[in-house]
């Protein structure tokens, strides 16, 4: 690995961090997606079938395809940038694998640049995110929770029954001074 790429990885964690951190639910999934990948990638980086490299090419296409579907489930920008450097990535797996003149260097090259693209995109919306006055997910999901527990809690209250005396068995002592006031019957 070359230094660009450590730095691309190392910038790329800050970034999922600051994006799980502050960020809201289309970040947070967007972290999760390019942390995630960026794993996977990880594992994948040795694995080569004559000089193609199959499995980092699956890993891009279901990146761009979620980053697709989060560009028409959200209102936010970064998506759209992520989406399209997504296509830039695929399209020089495709020309590689139609050209073998075009070099891995070129490819893995333009691979870490759209990456870092792609990474400083969703930390400018997280900014932005911020600007607009927008809690964290983070905050928001604890608020949620904490809102969904105390009112399961007041439900469970007004719904259960007030805790009404057990009927005492026929041998129990209550029982029998019951039965010797009453006059003793069995």
């Amino acid at each position: 690995m070359t230094l660009w790429q450590i730095g691309a990885i190392a910038f790329g964690l800050v970034a999922y961090a600051v994006a799980w951190s502050w960020g809201g639910r289309p970040e947070r999934l967007g972290a999760g997606v390019l942390l995630i990948s960026c794993l996977l990638s990880m594992l994948a980086f040795g694995w080569t079938v004559g000089g193609y490299a199959p499995a980092s090419m699956v890993l891009d296409s279901v990146s761009l395809l979620i980053f697709g579907w989060l560009c028409f489930r959200s209102d936010r920008w970064w998506p759209f940038v992520a989406t399209a450097s997504g296509v830039l990535t695929v399209l020089m797996y495709m020309i590689r694998l139609l050209d073998p003149a075009f070099s891995q260097y070129a490819l893995v090259s333009a691979h870490v640049g759209l990456e870092f693209l792609i990474d400083l995109a969703l930390l400018l919306g997280v900014w932005e995110r911020g600007l607009a006055g927008e809690p964290p997910a983070a905050r928001a999901a604890w608020a949620e929770a904490k809102r969904a527990t105390t009112t399961r809690k007041a439900r469970r209250a007004k719904v259960q029954p007030p805790d009404e005396p057990k009927p005492a068995s026929k041998g129990s002592a209550r029982n029998r001074s019951e039965r010797s006031r009453n006059g003793g019957g069995n």
